[in-house]
């Protein structure tokens, strides 16, 4: 289990390394595309992104996840499996190309059309990688997966800012996107090493269908209320409200989905290999979610408090009406940020079924309650809509947990709790700060980041190496997993903690 842990840890390490540097290339990216795009061009991509990657779900209809929850897959199996991906994608892009005009009635804009119809030519891309991508993931080479991240995030950016820079507008977003599919496919059919053999059995890989088919369900139904308010907003407030709405979503979750989709990404297999162990698959969900909070929280706190400074300074002041959308996606971000693991915990442990019932609930009541803000507020009332409802899914999530496989909420909340009253104090702070010294000081805008990013930093800090040492606690562990020596561990901020 040590083994495993460390292994898992140094998973989470080296694709953090890898997307990390990959996420900042592509956010400094998307601040500069913000300055050359209008609001209109990013809502165009997003709606026609939200029904290419609703049938792009389809695709591989849960083979992937099927095969790496499997314990034992036959190389006919894998054969198979590539087979019937291939045959589900050309009847999809079909199915899409065909449809593609009803898409641009629904938008009532006649551009989506042929947007959603060259966006389908990434159907095969993703088909064709299926298999291998799983047996790396199932194998868990994470620098290999790291090394193709990384340089599909360049291509993308060299491509969409070239393009862009050309004006061809959301056509830049669009090659972009198909030039970083490609790549990844090509890349890992070439680096897995594995190819399709003429003795795949169809009929053996559809014993893998039913998992994922369920798997796919889940995945539909989380697709499709994540991407609710494009589908509603597009309809209601139109392209360019679209557009500032998923620019606001897009960097409130750009650091937490980051973090969030490495942990599970490594979570997948670990889970896999736990699921007969549902102590130690517990203590491993307990401390990956304290992880990621630990990182989570402070930085949507700071980007909750800072808004009203990063929004003109990174986009433009074109872009203001992205304020305090930004903010209530930071608030939703807090419970996101988190819930994906437990979710991703059943599939693995072969109770597809109860993530299923899950987004089933999630499907009906995030879309609804961004409808009613929607027709109350636009955007806004959108942003708060879906804010509000996130504890009560979370708490409906950590019931099914309990009940499934024995997690104590308790605990799950107590290792939460140092990074959340971390981020309190920091919140405090900063707000005491904009409040009382601000009127006093009259920085512009651009020292006055600065000032509350200093001050954020050093304030979330102080609270958990001094006041509450759980935090700077997982931190010494990890960083021992990862194989840092004692003598370093025992210098500060460690020395001010007891070695578990």
């Amino acid at each position: 289990m040590s083994s495993l842990r460390s292994k898992t840890i140094k998973g989470i390490a080296v694709l953090g390394a890898g997307k990390s540097l990959g996420k900042l290339v592509s956010f400094a990216n998307t601040l500069i595309l913000a300055r050359i795009l209008a609001p209109e061009d990013y809502g165009l991509m997003a709606m026609a992104m939200v029904v290419a990657g609703f049938v792009g779900f389809f695709n591989e209809i849960g083979l992937g996840s099927a095969i790496i929850q499997r314990k034992e897959v036959s190389s006919a199996q894998l054969s198979g499996a590539f087979y019937i991906a291939l045959i589900t994608c050309s009847i999809l892009y079909f199915i899409t190309y065909i449809s593609a005009p009803y898409a641009a009635a629904f938008y009532e804009n006649e551009q989506i059309e042929l947007l959603l119809q060259v966006l389908a030519i990434s159907f095969f891309f993703g088909a064709i990688k299926t298999v291998p991508d799983a047996l790396l993931v199932k194998e868990m080479k994470f620098k290999v997966i790291a090394g193709i991240e990384f340089f599909s995030i360049i291509l993308v950016c060299v491509v969409t800012l070239s393009l862009a820079l050309a004006g061809f507008k959301t056509w830049s977003l669009v090659y972009g996107f198909l030039a970083g599919e490609l790549f990844k496919t090509i890349s890992i059919l070439w680096l897995s090493q594995w190819r399709p053999s003429r003795t795949g059995s169809i009929r053996q890989a559809a014993s893998l269908m039913k998992f994922g088919l369920t798997v796919t369900y889940s995945r539909l139904t989380w697709y499709l209320y994540t991407n609710a308010s494009t589908l509603i907003l597009g309809r209601v407030a139109g392209g360019a409200q679209t557009g500032i709405y998923s620019m606001a979503a897009t960097i409130a979750t750009l650091p937490t989905s980051h973090i969030t989709s490495l942990i599970i990404q490594v979570a997948s297999p670990l889970f896999s290999k736990l699921q007969e162990d549902m102590q130690g698959l517990n203590n491993a969900l307990l401390k990956l979610s304290a992880g990621i909070s630990l990182v989570s929280f402070p930085v949507l706190t700071g980007m909750m408090l800072t808004a009203n400074e990063l929004v003109p300074i990174l986009l433009g002041e074109q872009w203001l009406t992205a304020i305090i959308p930004l903010q209530l996606m930071c608030i939703r971000g807090f419970f996101k940020s988190i819930d994906p693991l437990l979710t991703q915990a059943f599939i693995s442990i072969g109770k597809a079924n109860i993530t299923a019932k899950y987004t089933s609930f999630c499907a009906v009541v995030i879309p609804l309650s961004l409808l009613l803000g929607a027709l109350h507020s636009g955007i806004n009332g959108a942003a708060f809509g879906v804010a509000i409802v996130s504890p009560l899914l979370l708490s409906v999530l950590l019931f099914l947990a309990k009940k499934h496989f024995q997690l104590s909420i308790k605990s799950y909340f107590a290792k939460l709790l140092s990074p959340l009253l971390a981020s309190l104090f920091m919140a405090f702070i900063l707000l005491s700060f904009e409040w009382f010294m601000l009127p006093i000081l009259g920085v512009n805008i651009v020292l006055l980041l600065m000032i509350k990013v200093a001050l954020g930093v050093a304030s979330y800090s102080f609270w958990i190496i001094y006041v509450q040492k759980d935090g700077i606690t997982l931190l010494q562990t990890v960083l021992s997993d990862l194989g840092v020596s004692q003598q370093k561990l025992n210098r500060w901020p460690f020395s001010r903690v007891e070695v578990e």
